[in-house]
């Protein structure tokens, strides 16, 4: 795929969703959704859970949902929201149940002021052209201060994503969980601190 193709990652703006994103990202969180795709699709990563309209609004709404738009067309998102959200998934009610025994830094996670993110979704013709690590180096610039630590959790029969998120983007992995013979990895990475201000 040409570099034109996939959109210059330097010229690519990384915001956050506004409503009139909503329809995009739900379109594309279907178009990725596993059940939705053939054996050889998955090879190439999937999602394992879809947000309503409504809870893709209410994230919006509060931590925020970072998009990447290219060429005027949404190439990709990522998600973040409390533990407190109910999202109504057995799958992150799980994860958050092992959180007590679940250590990152060697301490607790459960004793750090975290985030969930995810999920996150990159448009097939524009993967391998840097927006996923764009995606979450603005979504970390955009929680800085608020967090001290970010957690994400990736099937381990999506071994594309799992290597993306810990080769590609440096996450920790720091343990696992199983629901109905599924084996789910536990990611952790720090948030900055403070908010970097870029001088232009």
């Amino acid at each position: 795929m040409s570099s034109q193709a996939r959109g210059n990652l330097s010229e690519t703006p990384f915001r956050r969703a506004v409503p009139e994103d909503y329809a995009a990202i739900l379109r594309l969180q279907s178009a990725n959704y596993i059940a939705n795709l053939s054996d050889e699709e998955r090879k190439e990563g999937f999602l394992s859970a879809q947000f309503t309209l409504e809870q893709t609004a209410q994230i919006a709404d509060d931590l925020g949902t970072m998009v990447a738009v290219v060429n005027n067309s949404l190439a990709g998102f990522v998600c973040a929201f409390r533990r407190e959200f109910d999202t109504g998934s057995p799958v992150i009610a799980k994860m958050l149940d092992s959180y007590d025994r679940v250590t990152f830094e060697d301490k607790p996670l459960n004793s750090f002021n975290s985030y969930i993110y995810g999920p996150v979704c990159v448009a097939r013709e524009h993967r391998r052209g840097g927006l996923l690590r764009g995606l979450y180096e603005a979504q970390k610039k955009d929680l800085a201060g608020r967090f001290e630590v970010g957690v994400a959790f990736v099937s381990r029969s999506n071994p594309h994503s799992l290597q993306a998120h810990v080769a590609g983007l440096g996450m920790i992995e720091v343990g696992d969980f199983e629901l109905k013979d599924n084996v789910y990895v536990i990611l952790a990475f720090r948030v900055p601190l403070i908010m970097v201000v870029e001088n232009r």
